[in-house]
């Protein structure tokens, strides 16, 4: 049987409302719908599913699905896609589900097999989790693009997930030795913002220093100064207690420690956003290219799938911007909040994680 968590089963419910009604509707930053309801035409969904080759899912009255011979499959009614996909809806929204949040439906796995589908998404190691053939009304032509998936149903969903690879190590100054062991003493379940509250209340200071040599080339991809811009989020982040991006960034606006001027820390942070969303994996070396080269589209709470397409990404970066902040991961697990010396030098570990709002 197939197990899957509200998010999983979400990708397969966006893949069969897209396939069922051929289009995509467009948003703007609050997803709400774009007036005069514009959309995005599917002309079909491309699936490589375990053990089977690529397999096409063309959009219409009747969607036909072919392989890469073309040879034509299975045909079935728009209708039956678009009823199931609201029963998948239904069936989500109202599931029970076990401790690891994970939950069996069979009737729906049965037309998953109907559909030759193996998995509730397709194997995937990019930021691609739906591939569509689109009308592009804007050079008048199809092209195929990558799409990246979430959805509001359910936990809201990680934009950037926490690794080793997304500590940022800062230099500690102004210490006395045997101040770090007080500090360290610091048990609290607040105790990340308490020690580093501690740590300025003596009088020292936090001086970025370095993060994993991958993610901070890639950072410094997006904006050669964003290590020194993050660094400096993430001390407001733990030490004064803000969570949304809006909220820090506000901040950073408001005291501009790299003299950046009015409105630089906003600009800079949507692209990291939209990157993190379409492309770059801290763990990866990234070329700077989006792999979601078609854009975005998200599974709102009532069931609607929208999308940002490349072409209104101000949108999409505002959408970002206003909906997500950092969450406060393991520090065990992730093995960061807590003084230690390297030599001569003492240390401190911050680490990122974003989640959606």
């Amino acid at each position: 049987m197939i197990s899957g968590n509200r998010g999983e089963w979400s990708e397969l419910y966006a893949f069969l409302k897209v396939l069922g009604d051929g289009k995509i509707l467009s948003a703007d930053a609050n997803l709400n719908i774009l007036p005069g309801s514009p959309f995005i035409p599917v002309v079909s969904a491309i699936r490589k599913e375990n053990n089977r080759k690529q397999l096409s899912y063309l959009t219409g009255p009747t969607i036909t699905v072919t392989n890469s011979d073309d040879a034509t499959l299975l045909e079935i009614d728009s209708s039956e896609v678009r009823e199931k996909a609201d029963a998948l809806y239904s069936k989500i929204i109202g599931a029970e589900f076990d401790s690891s949040g994970a939950f069996e439906l069979p009737d729906i796995e049965a037309f998953m097999d109907k559909l030759l589908l193996s998995s509730l998404k397709a194997p995937s190691t990019s930021k691609t989790d739906i591939t569509l053939q689109i009308h592009d009304r804007h050079t008048g032509a199809d092209s195929v693009c990558g799409w990246s998936i979430k959805s509001e149903i359910g936990s809201s969903p990680t934009l950037l997930n926490a690794s080793a690879a997304t500590n940022i190590v800062y230099q500690v100054t102004g210490l006395e030795a045997d101040e770090i062991n007080q500090i360290n003493s610091i048990k609290s379940q607040a105790k990340v913002k308490q020690r580093i509250q501690a740590i300025m209340a003596a009088g020292g200071h936090f001086v970025f220093l370095k993060g994993r040599d991958t993610f901070i080339r890639n950072l410094k991809l997006i904006d050669s100064l964003f290590p020194q811009i993050l660094s400096e989020a993430l001390t407001i982040r733990y030490g004064e207690g803000l969570t949304t991006i809006q909220d820090i960034v506000g901040v950073l606006e408001e005291r501009d420690p790299l003299s950046l001027g009015s409105g630089m820390y906003e600009f800079k942070f949507k692209k990291f956003l939209s990157s993190i969303a379409l492309g770059m994996v801290p763990g990866t070396n990234w070329n700077g290219r989006d792999d979601a080269n078609g854009g975005y589209i998200v599974v709102r709470k009532d069931g609607e799938v929208v999308a940002f397409h490349v072409y209104n990404r101000d949108s999409f970066e505002d959408y970002l911007f206003n909906h997500t902040k950092f969450d406060t991961p393991s520090t065990s697990r992730h093995h960061f909040g807590e003084l230690y010396q390297v030599d001569d030098t003492v240390l401190f570990d911050l680490n990122l994680q974003i989640r959606f709002i």
